[in-house]
């Protein structure tokens, strides 16, 4: 992701999205073959599209449209490749300690809606961005998601219209009806703890369908969760997408380089302004400048820029280029809790003592299986908080482990598995603000996560349900205890209070560059940035609605969209 955060050495590359020491029968480029560092670019330099962002989208988009080699590309991106075993096996995240050197982490404002708590988004800031350092799962959504996108006014976004961008990317060995020639490989979750296939038969005895491919699911459904792996490693988008475009001569790459702004030139955007050990030079773009710097990314360098609330932008003595009030509005993401169970079955909860990693270790090298293979959540479901309810409202993420953020969740010797509701559509928004106008400093951030207190019922729901699933045979003839909550859950009071005490982020921010055919929104339906000309914004941001599971897929999505709407010729030109 790029836009803010401190700068670290320039280098400008051919394509470098790394290699982890291990050796892959590949055939491909190692690290060193790929880095061939030049010379920097010189100010005034010009390149048909510049992306901001190598993340989930930033990535899709450089390599199709370097497919073209009548235009050139110009990829920025704020981190390195900088990229090693403990991101390259979906399990070794445990081990990273130095986040700082491979994500923006973001802290934001204490939230009144969960007794003032405060949290940091951790977003990626290295080649594939948050791709690289996510739980590896793939999630597609429910087909009605994208239908409400397009009855919100996102025209030509509904599930007819974006299946065949989802079935472009995908390459789904085994898996019928889906996408077989993609880049993005996609399987089911190769070694689900063995308590999987009863916490599934759990969930179908109180009415929650099981089906094999939880990514065709239309409705209610639980199923194996799927993920980016291929033999066992992640595969974000730089793998997917960069790596086998790193010959192509139009194609360039600068990583750790900071971009300070958009430059406009009599209402069109001209170029960016990049920054490299404090020293400022501009690049120029002939035809268009794409943002795909993130959920927050996006957002800051729109109002850097001048792009925003006209007041707000004015009181930082930033020039308004086009008042633009919602930019950085809308922030949401899916609020988790953590329901706890003491299992009889070996969990992870051990995984980091010596004997649990030399056989883990053993499997992985010897079959590429075991729980170094584990994305962040063994089942995927959609379910109905209610009978009332027309639709799936909740999302269930579940795994052989306790609340995940704890720093001793593979340390304790109590096997705890836990089952975790979420909400597919919540109702509470938060917002990004700018606190200066100096890209180098973070923007503002309010999560206001529960802000709406139909989340708060919802989720006490999804308390209840998933407690009743626990309780179901046969997955119950495995469960010791609840360990948390550890109250009667039918106190409706001291179940609130528990929510808004624990409920936290899922790291699926989006919303804040929202698109619609409405006067409103910060880009139109074709992505263009509203009252100016040749910037586009494509990436999470520009979701209206979260979809119900996690982002990755869809942000992919949008990446494969967004590149079929940049070469359409003779873009029109939006309405002001």
């Amino acid at each position: 992701m790029a836009g803010t955060g401190s700068t670290g050495n320039f280098q400008q590359t051919r394509v470098q999205p790394g290699r982890s020491s291990m050796t892959e029968p590949t055939g491909e480029p190692t690290v060193a073959e790929m880095m061939n560092t030049v010379e920097p670019l010189p100010s005034g330099a010009e390149y048909d599209y510049i992306i901001v962002g190598a993340g989930s989208a930033g990535c899709v988009i450089a390599s199709r449209l370097s497919e073209d080699p009548k235009v050139s590309v110009l990829l920025v991106e704020s981190g390195g490749s900088e990229r090693n075993w403990k991101f390259r096996i979906p399990g070794g995240q445990s081990f990273v300690k130095d986040w700082e050197r491979y994500a923006w982490l973001y802290q934001a404002e204490s939230d009144p809606s969960r007794f003032d708590r405060t949290e940091i988004w951790r977003r990626g800031r290295i080649l594939g961005g948050s791709s690289s350092i996510n739980g590896v799962i793939y999630a597609i959504g429910l087909p009605r998601d994208f239908d409400l996108w397009a009855e919100m006014g996102a025209l030509g976004w509904s599930w007819r219209d974006v299946e065949p961008f989802f079935r472009r990317a995908e390459r789904c060995p085994g898996l019928q009806g889906r996408g077989q020639s993609g880049p993005v490989h996609v399987e089911i979750l190769r070694s689900p703890h063995r308590s999987t296939g009863d916490l599934i038969a759990s969930a179908s005895a109180v009415g929650i369908q099981s089906v094999r491919d939880i990514n065709l699911a239309q409705g209610e459904a639980i199923g194996i969760a799927q993920t980016n792996q291929l033999r066992g490693l992640r595969q974000d988008s730089a793998t997917a997408y960069l790596r086998p475009a790193w010959r192509r001569p139009n194609l360039r790459v600068l990583t750790h380089t900071q971009v300070e702004k958009v430059t406009f030139d009599q209402g069109h955007a001209s170029g960016v302004q990049l920054s490299v050990h404090n020293k400022r030079f501009e690049v120029k773009a002939r035809r268009e400048i794409v943002l795909s710097a993130g959920a927050f990314g996006s957002p800051h360098l729109l109002m850097l820029s001048g792009i925003g609330p006209a007041q707000q932008l004015q009181t930082h003595g930033i020039t308004v280029v086009a008042d633009s009030p919602s930019v950085g509005g809308n922030l949401h993401d899916h609020p988790e809790l953590y329901i706890e169970y003491e299992v009889r079955d070996r969990t992870y909860s051990s995984a980091m003592q010596w004997h649990q990693l030399v056989l883990s270790g053993l499997q992985f090298a010897l079959a590429r299986r075991g729980q170094a293979t584990s994305c962040a959540s063994h089942i995927l479901a959609y379910a109905r908080s209610s009978l009332q309810e027309p639709a799936p409202d909740l999302l269930l993420f579940s795994g052989p482990w306790g609340y995940l953020e704890d720093n001793f969740t593979f340390n304790s010797r109590v096997n705890t598995y836990s089952l975790s509701p979420s909400l597919c559509h919540p109702r509470s928004r938060g917002r990004i603000a700018l606190r200066s106008p100096d890209s180098r400093v973070a923007p503002l951030i309010e999560s206001n996560l529960l802000g709406d207190r139909d989340d708060v019922i919802r989720l006490m729901r999804g308390v209840r349900l998933v407690d009743r699933i626990a309780r179901t045979k046969p997955f119950s003839d495995r469960v010791i205890k609840r360990v948390s909550p550890d109250f009667d859950l039918s106190d409706d009071a001291a179940l609130e209070a528990y929510i808004r005490e624990n409920a936290g982020i899922c790291y699926h921010a989006c919303g804040t560059c929202r698109m619609g055919d409405d006067p409103s929104a910060v880009v139109d339906s074709q992505l263009r940035v509203r009252g100016v000309d040749r910037l586009t914004v494509a990436d999470a941001s520009v979701i209206p609605l979260v979809t119900s599971g996690n982002l990755h897929a869809p942000t992919v999505m949008i990446g494969e969209r967004a590149a079929e709407l940049l070469r359409v010729p003779g873009r029109i030109t939006p309405i002001r």
